[in-house]
């Protein structure tokens, strides 16, 4: 079995904005996987409130963490159902008022039968920034202690981009926030950046702090994403 995350070793304070930086392949999702005990560690341990999570019960846990992937999952199923995925009790009003704060509400009344419209497996007959946004509905429901986040917008047009944003920031708004950062806006407001490389935890810092560091990896992963935000400018 091949060793992923190697001597890595941080605190998260409740609250705290936290972003995982690196390259792929150095070890970001295998951390989040780790985090939500999708799977257990070989060695070490990790502990929520103190306690290690391997003795907490995994189904209390789980309801206390939302997650907001790269590619959202929708299962085949009415609109309101795949919102009201782990809260099935919800109340249609409080359905609304969170697809509200998730920039969902005005798309969904235009389908054929709004909230009771059926999406097809994977929710293949949403765009790709609808379903971002009915799964950002679906953790503002949820209302999680824990916010596990990939925010990756780049296959959208500008306009969804900004709507899906705004939507995430109401989301993360007094959260402990775990995120997958690829924006430059997420990084530069995280309360700390972690900067992973081969599994090892080499850098770690405010979005300015590390920008300090000489020949950083992040400075130079911040730098090229600069660079490239500018030839998609032209």
């Amino acid at each position: 079995m091949r060793q992923i995350i190697k001597g890595v070793s941080f605190g998260i304070e409740p609250g705290e904005l936290i972003g995982l930086i690196g390259p792929s392949g150095s070890g970001k999702t295998t951390l989040v996987n780790l985090l939500v005990r999708f799977y257990d560690v070989a060695g070490g341990e990790i502990r929520v409130d103190g306690v290690p999570l391997q003795e907490l019960a995994l189904g209390a846990f789980r309801r206390q963490v939302g997650m907001v992937l790269q590619d959202p999952f929708l299962f085949h199923g009415t609109i309101i159902e795949n919102i009201r995925y782990g809260v099935p009790e919800a109340l249609l009003s409080d359905v609304i008022s969170a697809a509200r704060a998730a920039n969902a509400h005005d798309f969904i009344c235009r389908l054929p039968n709004g909230y009771d419209t059926v999406v097809g497996e994977r929710g293949h007959t949403l765009s790709g920034g609808e379903r971002q946004r009915v799964s950002i509905a679906r953790a503002i429901l949820h209302n999680p202690r824990i916010l596990i986040l990939d925010e990756a917008t780049s296959s959208v047009d500008t306009e969804t981009e900004h709507q899906i944003q705004e939507a995430l920031n109401r989301l993360i708004a007094g959260r402990t926030v775990v995120a997958i950062a690829h924006r430059l806006s997420t990084l530069k407001r995280a309360t700390r950046l972690l900067v992973l490389k081969e599994g090892r935890l080499i850098e770690q810092g405010t979005h300015a702090q590390l920008l300090e560091i000489p020949n950083g990896v992040y400075r130079r992963l911040h730098d090229m994403q600069i660079q490239l935000n500018e030839v998609h400018a032209i």
